[in-house]
């Protein structure tokens, strides 16, 4: 398929400053490209293959596979009780935490409000007056477990949940005493060959050059000032992380290896795990489904994520080996539809 001409298309029927998207196998990249510009105000700034985007709540599948590394080193399980990592707040500990286990908090059983919406009564946080922002997840998970019922028993349904992936982070933080970015960093980043960036909020902190988020007012979209908080420190594991195409397309790679039974940084048994072990579900970082009207092409591992002013979707193919991955700098309501323009597109439905 002609990729450009049809994120060109897309880039049109949107009216988004820029795109981008790639395909992969296990092993290669079959084909990327991106149209568009990096700030609206600046027409002339067109983006790259390796300028960096925010991926919202696809950070989870990060944090999930860092949990999975140290599963495999034995400092963890999928059932180690959030309550094991904190014998401080044995006394003071509210009892279902006792109860609620990592694979709870992973795959969205844990109860935990969904801290999705900033304007929700549920969306509360505690003081973080003189708690420096490597000690927001800490705090945070203590302060939770601590005033915050879970709102159904744990275990007992599906409820989306960015506390519960901070809580998570916070687990790896006391089982392996290092911070829960520090630990993505040596245990998946590095081994991968990725540069990427948890809790930076915008690529234009990285460098003003790279692309900037856009928020959606009157009919246009407009470029939101890189001082502005959009992700709290304290949910950052959740869904705060800014990574390149390329970066990207490799961690999806180690994804799709383990799909195919193949060993890698990590071993496919545990790879496979967090995609439910290929059953139509809720996995750890990933929902594994059918793609509505495409049935034919069997299963998938989908994430989506956004900040409201950037948006990505990801999606594995377990039947075909394929990887689909596309972003845009603007904060728009959906990419599904997108998403599955392109995956139509290149299987020629």
């Amino acid at each position: 398929m002609n990729l450009r001409a049809h994120l060109e298309q897309l880039r049109t029927e949107m009216n988004v400053p820029a795109l981008a998207a790639f395909v992969v196998s296990h092993e290669s990249t079959l084909a990327a490209d991106v149209v568009g510009v990096r700030h609206a105000d600046h027409p002339n700034d067109s983006l790259t293959l390796i300028d960096y985007f925010q991926i919202g709540s696809n950070a989870k599948a990060f944090v999930a596979t860092t949990c999975a590394a140290l599963v495999e080193k034995g400092l963890i399980t999928w059932d180690t009780p959030v309550a094991s990592l904190f014998p401080e707040l044995s006394g003071a500990i509210l009892s279902p935490y006792r109860t609620i286990t990592l694979r709870h908090l992973l795959q969205h059983r844990s109860g935990l409000p969904a801290y999705t919406d900033t304007d929700s009564p549920d969306f509360i946080l505690p003081d973080f007056d003189n708690v420096p922002d490597s000690a927001h997840v800490n705090h945070f998970a203590t302060w939770l477990m601590q005033t915050c019922l879970p709102r159904a028993p744990p275990g007992s349904q599906f409820a989306y949940s960015n506390a519960g992936y901070s809580l998570a982070a916070a687990i790896l933080e006391r089982a392996a005493e290092s911070p829960w970015c520090l630990l993505l960093d040596n245990l998946v980043l590095r081994p991968l060959n990725i540069q990427a960036y948890p809790g930076i909020q915008h690529p234009a902190r990285i460098n003003v050059a790279q692309p900037w988020g856009h928020w959606f007012e009157n009919g246009i979209y407009h470029p939101c000032a890189a001082d502005q908080e959009i992700v709290p420190p304290c949910l950052a594991p959740a869904g705060d992380m800014c990574i390149s195409l390329p970066d990207y397309a490799r961690f999806l790679q180690l994804h799709l290896r383990g799909l195919q039974g193949k060993d890698d940084l990590l071993p496919a048994a545990l790879i496979q795990t967090l995609h439910n072990d290929g059953a139509l579900g809720q996995g750890m970082g990933w929902g594994v489904s059918a793609l509505r009207g495409m049935e034919s092409l069997g299963r998938w591992s989908l994430h989506a994520g956004s900040t409201g002013i950037f948006y990505a979707i990801a999606a594995l193919s377990h039947d075909y080996n394929l990887g689909f991955a596309l972003f845009t700098n603007a904060g728009v309501p959906e990419l599904t539809f997108a998403l599955k323009s392109l995956i139509s597109n290149w299987f020629r439905l």
